[in-house]
């Protein structure tokens, strides 16, 4: 079944700031509170974005965004 959804209920999100690359760091070196995804390719080497995070996370708001899809107001399950 189809159902009609109205662009006005489709809240978008706040926009929120990507993190400065002066937080980067290494991610073997990546400590509890920090985010954890992954910049450019994952390899022995790997840089992670390092920026502060919330409530124990393994991103920072902006990658979250990036590595969840937010629900659909009207969608069926």
């Amino acid at each position: 079944m189809n159902q009609l959804v109205r662009m006005s209920h489709i809240v978008t999100a706040d926009a929120v700031e990507e993190p400065s690359p002066s937080l980067r760091v290494p991610f073997a070196q990546s400590g509890a509170f920090v985010c954890k995804f992954i910049i450019g390719e994952p390899n022995d080497r790997a840089v992670c974005c390092g920026a502060p995070v919330q409530d124990g996370k393994s991103w920072c708001a902006f990658h979250r965004r990036i590595v969840f899809e937010p629900t659909r107001p009207g969608r069926l399950r």
